[in-house]
């Protein structure tokens, strides 16, 4: 009697490539779901700001990404609750659109006192195309022509411009502008203002 073949389909090597492709395919499915539910809702900037803007509900954008536990109390989840209402909230830094909204970036304006400070800046002691928002380091020195040794000192650092005026002819017949700076209350002191009103000011930009 001839011996009878039998087939054992669980033995073709084709079925448990098969098999095991569907298998991976499975997992590789069931890591990418996991991992996109790991993504957690965040407040962005939908605009830039600049230091001592009031925070506004336009401001804002919510969306999903994923950060290490290293970071996340860092930022500002769109889940939770402000410490404060928006109209008692302004920025404390300059952010760009886009940027993850970190919690140290939300200050409550009663907690700043802020001055505006009035500065006489001659033609070409500025950038041309300074504008508010900018941030400026501010320096007084001898002014051109003046006879003195004395060297520019840096008397405030990186204060926000507020706004810029049109050009005037200052006292001593030269094109001026006031500008506008924002400065804390504790930065403004006697000294400063007596220095700036004095003085030759010049504006540098910093970023």
């Amino acid at each position: 009697m001839a011996s009878r073949l039998h087939h054992r389909p669980w033995r073709d090597p084709r079925l448990l490539i098969g098999v095991l492709l569907v298998l991976g395919s499975t997992i590789l499915g069931a890591r990418l779901v996991a991992a996109a539910d790991d993504t957690v809702r965040y407040w962005a900037l939908d605009r830039a700001v600049a230091p001592g803007d009031s925070v506004s509900a336009d401001d804002l954008v919510a969306v999903r990404v994923r950060l290490s536990s290293k970071v996340s109390d860092n930022y500002l989840p769109a889940d939770e609750e402000f410490a404060e209402p928006l109209d008692a909230l302004q920025w404390g830094e300059r952010g760009a659109a886009g940027s993850l909204v970190e919690r140290s970036s939300l200050q409550p304006k009663s907690s700043l006192g802020r001055s505006q400070l009035p500065l006489s800046v001659a033609t070409g002691a500025s950038p041309a195309d300074l504008a508010r928002g900018d941030l400026v380091d501010v320096w007084v020195g001898p002014g051109p022509g003046d006879e003195s040794d004395d060297e520019a000192v840096r008397i405030l650092q990186a204060v926000r411009i507020v706004e810029t005026g049109d050009e005037s002819a200052s006292i001593g017949g030269s094109l001026a502008q006031t500008v506008l700076v924002d400065v804390a209350d504790t930065q403004l002191q006697g000294s400063v203002v007596g220095t700036v009103a004095s003085g030759h000011v010049t504006l540098v930009r910093v970023s």
